[in-house]
């Protein structure tokens, strides 16, 4: 009995192993498709640093704009007030 129950143990054991060996693999895959959907993310990032740059320059220049407009009509309006 004692021997039956050993090689029970010992079936149920490498199924167990060979179960966990499976989801290991899955695992890895799994990561594997996610590394390359995180590098088509990235590359895809990349393809919009120029436009990127490009909108962050025109931003800066229309708020350079607008500042230099503000100071000067704020004189304007501080002799109208006098």
């Amino acid at each position: 009995m004692e021997t039956n129950d050993r090689t029970a143990f010992q079936k149920q054991k490498e199924t167990m192993i060979n179960d966990i060996a499976l989801g290991l693999e899955q695992v890895i895959n799994n990561m594997n498709v996610l590394n390359k959907n995180l590098e088509s993310v990235i590359a895809i990032g990349k393809e919009f640093e120029n436009v990127s740059s490009l909108w962050k320059n025109f931003n800066r220049a229309i708020i350079t704009s607008a500042s230099d407009e503000d100071l000067n009509v704020l004189p304007a309006n501080n002799e109208q007030n006098s």
